[in-house]
């Protein structure tokens, strides 16, 4: 089905594109919310009478919106709850939760504004994200324990393990130089060994050909002897 939007939905439009979404959608959320209107002659009428109020109306629930993210944006957000020895909570923290954690500190943010990114079902530290507008949104961590004191803790390592990459990155390179002078190392090594083996090969042929060389020489000799004692024989 085809609506014209009279919100900004992310992913999905800006108010006053004509879009095209599955008819149960339409019908069972984008107009019942007049978030929408059928994208039929009439209403596109409609919403050039209206268009002007929208886009000021949407103007204002973006500015309102910046100034709870700034509220927001750089908060602990710390749960406490009991949980197993293996860490799994005896129940969950949900985006109901997480509103209801705001709306005590009178920040107002709706369960549906807020995304989960995993199941909160065991202590730890969780990435979340806050919408409050198609255009306006930020991420926040969520820090599940059973105690403030573990919180902390959570926290520091977390933090430790944020920061780890570089410092992995950085044991790599020497491990690599490292792992290269080895190689190099080895490579001389070899290098050396492979000389010597053909030295001695080359001193092994060296003393071969030495060898046959003096030993033809003593053969031409005897053979000129053996003749020079038949010739005075025959004289």
């Amino acid at each position: 089905m085809e609506v014209i939007l009279l919100e900004s939905f992310d992913r999905l439009g800006q108010i006053g594109d004509i879009v095209n979404v599955k008819n149960g959608f339409a019908r069972n959320f984008l107009i019942p919310q007049k978030k929408a209107l059928r994208a039929n002659k009439e209403n596109k009428e409609r919403f050039l009478k209206i268009k002007n109020d929208l886009l000021e109306k949407n103007k204002k629930i973006v500015e309102e919106s910046k100034l709870i993210l700034k509220k927001i944006e750089n908060q602990d957000i710390v749960f406490i709850r009991n949980a197993s020895d293996n860490g799994q909570l005896y129940g969950s923290v949900s985006p109901k939760d997480i509103a209801v954690y705001f709306n005590e500190k009178k920040i107002a943010i709706k369960p549906s504004n807020i995304n989960l990114h995993t199941s909160i079902k065991k202590i730890g530290i969780y990435d979340l994200n806050v919408k409050l507008h198609a255009d306006v949104g930020c991420n926040l961590k969520i820090n599940v324990a059973t105690s403030e004191e573990n919180a902390k803790k959570q926290k520091f390592e977390s933090e430790t393990i944020d920061k780890s990459p570089n410092e992995s990155t950085k044991i790599a390179d020497v491990k690599k130089i490292d792992q290269d002078n080895k190689s190099k190392a080895a490579k001389s090594e070899d290098q050396i060994l492979n000389e010597t083996v053909e030295d001695k090969k080359a001193s092994k042929n060296s003393n071969n050909i030495d060898s046959s060389i003096n030993s033809a020489e003593t053969n031409v000799v005897k053979k000129a002897e053996k003749i020079k004692n038949s010739e005075s024989k025959s004289t």
